[in-house]
């Protein structure tokens, strides 16, 4: 039986994931967007359809009735009121997968909405879509991630099962995002404040020295164990930082939220509990932590 495919929203990111779908052999794809009659949009939407070999419906009702599995492709505040609109369309057997940027509660709320009548599926994208298409990386969870990823596995997208709820793949695109998001604009302090003595290769040339000096998990298992260690003295360091910053008028918001951070590890008292000794896997800090909660 021949598989049919429906996205709920066309914006960029449904449009490269069709269309990878259907170069990939996927031959019923149907998409309703919101704005797909409504100008100026409605040209973009009928050339990425036309483009993708898509058929464009004019309703969430025939959307339905078209797929056996449901992409939901909106606007992250929009994801639970859409699963609430789609819920009377729904059939049991169809897979809704909510491919939306939200956070774990979202997708719990809209899993809750969604599974009374069909099969809902968290999808967490973990790259980008435009030059990957459908094979950009993707984390399943939730009640139809197996089977979802099973009925995919045809088409080559690059799916992960994550066992589990609806929830755990957004928390893990969402938690990623503390330290992908936040690693640009801590570079971009660092880029900045060099900028002013003109050594800002010199400085990122030292920290590639740092970070390539192998493999990376034991190098960030290393800087993790000793850090919460010496939080403390790290901490009297970032009061330098601040203060050159200042003097250099560079905005020293990542600096600050440092300290903040080091002063936070120096309280759980990671030093005593360890005796002054980093412990050799990082996954033990977690006595201490859970302790606090």
């Amino acid at each position: 039986m021949t598989l049919k495919i429906g996205f709920i929203g066309f914006g960029e990111a449904a449009y490269h994931i069709a269309k990878g779908l259907a170069g990939a052999g996927a031959a019923h794809i149907s998409a309703f967007d919101k704005f797909w009659n409504v100008a100026p949009q409605a040209e973009l939407i009928g050339q990425r359809a036309s483009d993708a070999g898509v058929v464009l419906t004019g309703s969430l009702k025939e959307l339905a009735e078209r797929s056996d599995i449901i992409f939901s492709s909106v606007s992250a505040n929009l994801a639970v009121a859409l699963a609430e609109e789609c819920l009377p369309y729904l059939t049991a057997g169809q897979i809704y997968v909510d491919l939306n940027s939200a956070g774990p509660d979202t997708k719990a709320a809209a899993n809750d909405i969604v599974s009374a009548k069909a099969l809902f599926v968290d999808v967490a994208v973990m790259g980008t879509v435009p030059g990957n298409g459908h094979k950009v990386p993707m984390l399943a969870s939730g009640g139809g991630a197996a089977l979802f990823v099973e009925k995919m596995q045809p088409y080559g997208m690059n799916l992960t099962l994550l066992a589990g709820p609806a929830g755990k793949s957004s928390a893990s695109k969402m938690f990623r995002s503390i330290f992908m998001k936040g690693f640009v604009v801590l570079l971009l302090e660092t880029v900045v404040a060099g900028h002013k003595y003109g050594i800002e290769d010199d400085v990122l040339a030292s920290i590639e020295e740092t970070l390539t000096a192998g493999p990376l998990l034991p190098i960030i298992n290393g800087m993790l164990t000793r850090g919460v260690i010496h939080s403390e003295r790290r901490e009297h360091e970032m009061d330098e930082v601040i203060k050159t910053l200042n003097n250099l008028q560079v905005d020293s918001t990542m600096s600050l939220a440092t300290k903040e951070k080091l002063r936070w590890c120096t309280e759980l008292n990671f030093k005593e509990y360890f005796k002054g000794v980093p412990p050799k896997d990082f996954h033990e800090i977690f006595a201490v932590t859970d302790r606090r909660d």
